[in-house]
């Protein structure tokens, strides 16, 4: 009988430990779900974007894929190759395709990454920035600092407003 009672209270301590881990699977599949894998900023030059501790996951969390757009990357270059033109037409054509063949490699990159990320804008139909969208889905508008942003999100994936 001494060994009857000595497995009942294995069995409790089992079941114990068992709604334990069960409760910490629950709780790390929750945040899992609330954590997105991407998130995409469209932003200017001229926003800051902070909180990018976002990208820095606690165990157990996925770290999310993060792109940030400079829409205004196009316009920027654009006034680079402009600076100074002159009234003629045709010899400011010639300074800027000269101009425009000695961009290095790094303007090149941000231009075409701008013109990435005004792709992705039309395609979510983000329409104003700052904007932050979070796995092609959910956008939040007016957030430079990705934490609210991220919480914002939470709170919409968990039916809580913030």
């Amino acid at each position: 009988m001494t060994g009857y009672k000595h497995s009942n209270r294995f069995v409790s301590w089992g079941s114990l430990v068992i709604v334990l881990l069960a409760g910490n699977v629950v709780q790390a599949a929750e945040l899992t779900a609330a954590t997105p894998r991407v998130i995409e900023v469209f932003t200017s030059s001229d926003l800051s974007i902070t909180g990018g501790a976002v990208t820095n996951s606690a165990p157990g969390r996925p770290t999310p894929d993060l792109q940030i757009y400079n829409l205004d990357g196009i316009q920027r270059i654009e006034a680079k190759l402009s600076k100074d033109l002159s009234a003629d037409p045709e010899q400011s054509k010639r300074v800027v395709l000269q101009r425009f063949q000695q961009l290095h490699d790094d303007d090149r990159a941000q231009m075409q990454h701008a013109a990435m990320g005004l792709a992705r804008a039309v395609q979510y139909g983000v329409d104003r920035y700052p904007a932050i969208v979070f796995d092609g889905q959910v956008v939040v508008y007016g957030l430079t600092d990705l934490e609210v942003a991220l919480q914002h999100y939470r709170a919409w994936r968990t039916g809580n407003q913030p």
